[in-house]
């Protein structure tokens, strides 16, 4: 059995105590069927018990990951939400050659398992403060490109953060570490990533388990951004449990793939691929492919591609600008925590909305 993944807190730039970290989570629930959960019906995994920390030494201990999945206790139990308004983070994508409008509560609709909802609560993003955690990718095998990714990240924080948004930056390796815990202030986020180093192996799923784990108490659009080519290798989670704390956590998943997209089949990582696209599609998102230009070294940046990310982050900051959040009750009142899907609709031509497949309902 390979040893779990830490979940490191930096030194340097996390000094302070505060309480959105997990010294021990107990995820007890059943295995997640499959990538795409969006079938009505199916019995999700057991709410985590999860334990939470005030205060942490400095410089703080290693955390540990998450704990490796185990066979339910109640393989009835659901996942269940907070409360009984389900809230929609959707993007909306302008028809081409359109301009972009600000469009009106009246101009979505929501269906439930197919039945119409009522919107009660409807705000575009200016509204609504983004709560964004940056995964970084940072094993070994991103090396030859972790120059030109980092100096594209810097930029993107540069030019999406606003006033009343807040981020956070992971390294994923082997272990899981916060360079940056979350801040308004965009000087500590681009020093974060002057702090990225390659190295080690790969902990994808854990990061994403620990990041959506870290969303969770705070209000706001909750994003995770991913830079990775998608590989795991070494994470006590799987797919499945990510996704589904990602779920549970309300969150967004959008994806910079950096990985290998040669013609030939054999020099691509597909299982990644399809990973990422399932991740993103379920939980709203979208996965961005910018081409990588050859020839990019460790000590050699490399321009080209650094515009290529930058073109692919300029998109995702265009996402993220033309989100709505969207609330409604539910006219179906069985609290059986079954999985009920989710179709959000914009009656005005062109244009379409990108949102989460759907949600578990509460459970008495």
């Amino acid at each position: 059995m390979k040893s779990p993944a830490r979940f490191r807190n930096h030194p340097r730039s996390c000094p302070r105590s505060y309480p959105g970290l997990v010294t021990g989570l107990l995820l007890t629930g059943a295995l997640i069927g499959g990538l795409a959960l969006g079938q009505s019906g199916r019995t999700p995994p057991q709410e985590p018990v999860r334990k939470r920390t005030v205060t942490k030494p400095v410089p703080p201990d290693p955390l540990p990951s998450p704990p490796r999945p185990t066979e339910p206790q109640d393989k009835n139990e659901a996942i269940r939400i907070n409360s009984d308004l389900v809230t929609i983070v959707t993007s909306v994508a302008i028809p081409a050659g359109g301009l972009e409008r600000t469009l009106q509560r009246e101009d979505f609709e929501v269906l439930e398992d197919g039945v119409r909802q009522e919107i009660v609560n409807f705000a575009r993003d200016p509204d609504v403060p983004l709560r964004m955690v940056m995964l970084f990718d940072t094993s070994t095998s991103v090396a030859p490109r972790i120059n030109f990714e980092r100096r594209a990240a810097a930029r993107f924080f540069e030019r999406v953060m606003r006033a009343q948004d807040q981020a956070a930056l992971f390294s994923v390796s082997t272990d899981v570490t916060v360079l940056q815990e979350f801040t308004g202030k965009v000087s500590l986020l681009v020093n974060a990533t002057k702090q990225l180093r390659a190295k080690g192996a790969t902990s994808l799923y854990d990061g994403i388990y620990l990041a959506a784990d870290y969303l969770k108490p705070v209000t706001g659009r909750r994003v995770i951004v991913m830079v990775t080519d998608g590989g795991d290798t070494t994470s006590s989670q799987d797919l499945k449990h990510a996704l589904a704390e990602t779920q549970q956590a309300d969150a967004v998943i959008f994806a910079i793939f950096t990985g290998n997209l040669t013609s030939s089949q054999n020099l691509r990582d597909l299982a990644a691929e399809r990973a990422l696209a399932a991740l993103t599609s379920e939980t709203g998102g979208e996965v961005y492919y910018p081409k990588l230009a050859p020839g990019a070294r460790e000590e050699e940046i490399d321009e080209q591609s650094l515009n290529y990310l930058d073109d692919a982050f300029t998109k995702l900051g265009s996402q993220l600008r033309t989100q709505y959040t969207i609330g409604f009750y539910s006219t179906n009142e069985a609290r059986d925590g079954r999985f009920r899907k989710l179709t959000v609709r914009i009656k005005k031509p062109g244009y379409t909305a990108r949102a989460r497949s759907g949600y578990y309902a509460p459970k008495s």
